[in-house]
């Protein structure tokens, strides 16, 4: 499958208060007792980048031939699929904004359940509200945003159980409203990502710690797999 945004995986290099957040984020809420951390989906690397240098070891799946020659030439062990691992053997999974990008969502979530291991941790980042779909989503090949209360019943399905879900960047959601009514092309320019990453949203990172979450763009959900599982 190959991925239309990567013009826009390259700009995202440079938020770097926007990248080290969401890692932060990550860290606190995936599995303390292993360095070893799948990242599903992992693009040109931005993110596994981080956490290699903070020392966890970073496997990575993607589809995309061409990205996984970047992952590849960047030193990562890189695979198309999970059918290399065997059940119940990742105690990190995680993805960044890419659930959105699969048509059969819940073929893959079902997917990456059953590799997951009994107490290990699955930290899913997605985007929110289908009302801000926009033609930004429209040029990347998104499938969906998603409805919170829609991929709790979805998750719980699947089987997963679900520790935390919040929303992530507040003043996020404001600006992509904005965005949805005024950017008719689906366009992203390096300026605004570089103004929005200094000022906008180290302001939203306080309101989402004041709010708990309450509120934002982007979906989180921190998710296990309950040690009496038939798997």
């Amino acid at each position: 499958m190959e991925y239309k945004g990567k013009d826009v995986l390259e700009l995202m290099i440079i938020a770097k208060n926007y990248n080290n957040a969401i890692i932060d984020l990550c860290l606190k809420n995936i599995k303390k007792n292993t360095d070893t951390i799948l990242d599903f989906g992992a693009g040109i690397g931005t993110l596994s980048e981080i956490f290699r240098k903070k020392k966890y070891n970073v496997e990575c799946i993607e589809t995309d031939e061409n990205l996984i020659d970047i992952l590849n030439d960047k030193g990562f062990k890189t695979n198309s699929t999970f059918d290399c691992y065997v059940d119940n053997s990742i105690q990190n999974i995680i993805s960044f904004n890419v659930f959105e990008h699969i048509y059969n969502d819940v073929e893959i979530l079902n997917e990456i359940y059953k590799k997951l291991s009994i107490n290990g941790k699955f930290f899913l980042f997605v985007p929110a509200h289908k009302f801000l779909y926009s033609s930004f989503d429209k040029r990347l090949g998104h499938f969906r945003r998603y409805n919170k209360k829609e991929l709790e019943y979805i998750l719980k399905d699947c089987g997963y159980k679900i520790e935390k879900s919040f929303y992530f960047d507040s003043l996020g959601l404001i600006f992509a409203l904005i965005y949805k009514l005024l950017n008719k092309d689906g366009t992203i320019l390096e300026c605004q990502i570089k103004l929005y990453d200094k000022f906008v949203y180290p302001v939203s990172r306080i309101i989402d710690y004041i709010t708990l979450g309450l509120f934002g763009k982007n979906l989180v959900f921190v998710l296990s797999k309950d040690e009496n599982d038939k798997y």
